[in-house]
């Protein structure tokens, strides 16, 4: 998909809805930008809830920490 867009006075752009919608870009997303050679890169990052479960079946055990014996002070 390719677009075009006018940069304003401001430096401001416009993302085309149908990128935003493909790639889930909506309101108050944070968005990265990267220079690679004479390219921008404009890459939205993941809300924290993306990551969720994203170890499930790792082989991850969840152990219990041992705890200290309780001292008797006198």
């Amino acid at each position: 998909m390719a677009a075009q867009a006018t940069v304003s006075s401001k430096g401001q752009v416009t993302l085309p809805i149908a990128m935003r919608t493909q790639l889930g870009i909506s309101a108050g997303s944070h968005i990265q930008f990267e220079v690679r050679g004479k390219e921008l890169v404009i890459t939205p990052e993941l809300p924290i809830r993306a990551y969720r479960g994203i170890l499930k079946g790792q082989g991850i055990v969840a152990t219990e920490i041992d705890k200290e014996v309780d001292r008797n002070f006198e």
